[in-house]
């Protein structure tokens, strides 16, 4: 199957290219953990990975999570579509809008997905992100401020706005705990399974 228009970009970046994003997760995740900690002291931790530009962050993330929680990891990506990372292990086929197949995770990763989900499809994205933790575990999702908006169903190039505060509203609706945590490109919805 042939890799789609997005895919195909991120394929043909230079390795220092997907390095220069690795480096800025990285320094994310480390905004990220200073506020918040997983609530266990298991010795392995299960993380999600829901969506993955190119089959070079796979590795990377393991790595990172690794590197962050100071403890092994055993490490899912889950895509819509996986052709793009064909050869890597532990990548599922998957909507990420429907239930996670597998055990809980003590960490689920989305990174800049939700505007590649339908508006009103994202809050399931972010619940089943949730549902799928441990108790002690957390979901993060980064957004880029611009896909952050409150107006049009679609942004101007094609991808589905994302209404955070709507979201926040529900989660709180729900009782459900998370933090807005700022970072350089835009916020991380961290929910916290508690």
């Amino acid at each position: 199957m042939a890799l789609s228009k997005y895919h195909n970009k991120y394929s043909s970046l230079i390795d220092e290219e997907i390095l220069n994003r690795i480096e800025a997760k990285e320094d994310e995740l480390i905004e990220i953990f200073k506020k918040v900690s997983l609530d266990n002291n298991n010795n392995l931790a299960r993380v999600a990975v829901l969506g993955c530009a190119d089959k070079r962050f796979v590795s990377a993330h393991k790595i990172l999570f690794e590197k962050i929680l100071n403890r092994k990891v055993d490490l899912t990506t889950f895509d819509i579509s996986t052709d793009h990372l064909e050869g890597e292990t532990n990548v599922i086929q998957h909507d990420c809008t429907l239930p996670l197949p597998g055990s809980l995770y003590d960490v689920t990763f989305g990174h800049v997905v939700l505007k590649f989900i339908e508006t009103g499809k994202q809050y399931d994205f972010l619940k089943n992100s949730y549902d799928a933790l441990n108790l002690g575990g957390i979901a993060i999702h980064v957004f880029d401020n611009e896909e952050i908006s409150s107006e049009n169903e679609k942004l101007s190039d094609g991808y589905w706005r994302v209404p955070l505060d709507v979201w926040k509203t529900k989660l709180t609706e729900e009782e459900i705990q998370f933090m807005e945590i700022d970072l350089k490109y835009g916020p991380a919805l961290v929910i916290l399974k508690r």
